[in-house]
């Protein structure tokens, strides 16, 4: 029944249409649309309210609207409108997914010239377009006439950005290798005492700016922050074509910011006596330079020293507060210590009947007692340090750990110089 009525609808606009053909567009309405702004899309269509419309009108706009690469599929429908002097349009649109943000690497212009030049020439999209073949031609096209002299420009997606993924604009061809790094702005650390920490990471690597702004904060921020720089930036990187090979330098501004010291030292989950027993092992003093190896290599003691308790599983995620007037970062320090794991059952394997329960009764965690990580590895080394046994070529100690149940069972394993070589063949 309701396609019967529809078809009568349809068949009723029709002849409307054909008998007055030369009726104005009163309205346009557009429906399905939900990134891109029903304003835009009117406009991309070519339809103007007031101009004369039929039928092959309205299927001229529809193609436009394809060809724009921004919908999946158009339909639309149209009807005299009240008063019956003119008509009433609707679109319905299903918009091409997923739209990603761009962006431009390696073009000889700048990104507010790149972005007025698409802008003026883009019908639907604004900052963010689907990676189709039209509109990924459309925009490399618009781009390489901007830039002249036979520009070729090539777009394609790629996850440069962590969790993003993200459009590229580029030069057609393969990205050029970093030759050289250098930096200028920088007084507190040198370029001698920069190149070694980012040249291994850096150097003979593909040049994308936000892998190497990635490279940078992963090597030389950590340089800096450990001597209290803690906003130390870089705002500008600089690309240049290699003159010594096909790679491409790199120069880095530094702003090193000024140096901040270590405030408060807080911390949740923990009652405060367990806060003062941890802040001596973090060994921190407020008031001191900001060091952030300091900060990790205390709270690695923290982590050992629950892990030698039992709570395999902890964690200390340590947020930061940066109190700029006063130049200190504040730290809250969450402790999640997890289950604690215990002694399950110990096996040794490799000792006649007579050494097994000689080491056996060495062995000073009962089942039931805290699990304490490395106690097998100390164990064994107490072993060969002692001289218990004259042919022990090898030892070796694994952990099972059961999540379900909260414990780890140990095996220890003995073997002499022969056994140890026959396991070396059976590797082989």
């Amino acid at each position: 029944m309701r396609s019967i009525f529809l078809s009568a609808v349809l068949a009723a606009s029709l002849a409307i249409a054909q008998e007055k053909a030369d009726f104005p567009l009163d309205s346009v309405r557009i429906v399905g649309n939900q990134a891109i702004p029903a304003e835009r899309i009117i406009a991309a269509s070519g339809l103007k309210i007031g101009a004369p419309v039929t039928r092959p009108e309205f299927n001229a706009a529809r193609d436009r609207l394809l060809a724009t690469g921004a919908f999946e599929s158009v339909g639309f429908t149209y009807k005299a409108s009240a008063g019956d002097h003119g008509f009433d349009a609707t679109f319905q649109v299903t918009e091409t997914e997923p739209l990603y943000h761009y962006r431009f690497e390696e073009l000889p212009a700048t990104e507010a010239a790149l972005r007025e030049a698409l802008a003026k020439q883009e019908p639907v999209f604004t900052d963010a377009i689907p990676p189709t073949p039209q509109v990924m031609n459309r925009y490399s096209s618009a781009l390489a006439r901007v830039l002249g002299n036979g520009a070729q420009v090539i777009g394609e997606v790629n996850s440069d950005v962590p969790g993003e993924l993200m459009i590229v604009f580029r030069p057609m061809g393969k990205r050029l290798n970093i030759s050289e790094v250098n930096f200028k702005g920088n007084a507190v650390l040198a370029n001698a005492d920069l190149w070694p920490i980012v040249n291994p990471v850096a150097v003979g690597t593909p040049y994308s700016e936000p892998l190497f702004r990635q490279m940078l904060d992963n090597s030389i921020r950590h340089a800096y922050e450990q001597r209290g720089r803690i906003r130390v930036a870089f705002p500008k990187i600089e690309t240049a074509k290699s003159t010594d090979n096909d790679g491409i330098d790199v120069t880095v501004t530094v702003d090193e910011g000024e140096p901040y010291k270590l405030g408060d030292v807080n911390y949740k989950g923990i009652d405060a006596r367990q806060a003062t027993a941890l802040n001596k092992l973090g060994n921190w003093t407020k008031g001191e330079t900001f060091n952030s190896a300091d900060i990790e290599t205390g709270l690695g003691r923290i982590r050992k020293s629950y892990r030698e308790d039992g709570y395999l599983r902890i964690e200390t995620p340590a947020a930061r507060e940066i109190q700029d007037a006063a130049k200190t970062v504040d730290l809250t320090i969450t402790v999640q210590p997890g289950a604690r794991f215990s002694m399950g059952k110990l096996t040794i394997t490799g000792l006649d009947i007579l050494s097994e329960p000689t080491i056996r009764k060495l062995w000073r965690m009962n089942p039931g007692d805290p699990y304490k990580e490395g106690y097998a590895d100390e164990f064994l080394a107490m072993i060969r340090a002692e001289g218990y046994f004259d042919n022990l070529a090898r030892t070796g100690a694994e952990a099972l750990l059961k999540e379900t149940i909260h414990t780890a069972d140990v095996t220890l394993t003995f073997l002499g110089a022969k056994a140890a070589a026959e396991a070396d063949r059976r590797k082989r």
